[in-house]
């Protein structure tokens, strides 16, 4: 099995609309695969002790490298400016060849928005 990393930014409320977002990405090491399909969930804690999906999942066929035109984002729409935390779990699918099913969850982060 070849060797890449899965990366994520913290989920942040965009500069462009009043919604959580956050992107993931892939940086390759030695893979023969070109192109990974990356998915992004974001997911919102809740007062019981659980994290929940919510929002867009983001999907995208990308190279490696990150950067704003190699990189999946999952977006909620934020319906008050509460602090609550939020954090994001990528999936990186390497496209044409196989890869471990191990996912990327992002540091838990509080920001002002609650969906």
């Amino acid at each position: 099995m070849c060797v890449f990393q899965t990366r994520g930014d913290y989920v942040h409320v965009s500069s462009s609309a009043f919604e959580a977002s956050g992107h993931g990405w892939w940086v390759n090491g030695n893979c023969s695969a070109r192109l990974a399909v990356v998915t992004v969930q974001l997911q919102q804690y809740y007062s019981d002790g659980r994290w929940r999906n919510i929002g867009s999942v983001g999907r995208k066929t990308v190279a490696s490298g990150g950067g704003a035109g190699n990189r999946a984002t999952g977006r909620a729409g934020c319906n008050n400016s509460s602090l609550t935390g939020w954090r994001s779990v990528i999936d990186v699918d390497l496209v044409g060849q196989a890869d471990d099913p191990r996912k990327l969850t992002t540091p838990a982060r509080n920001i002002r928005c609650r969906r």
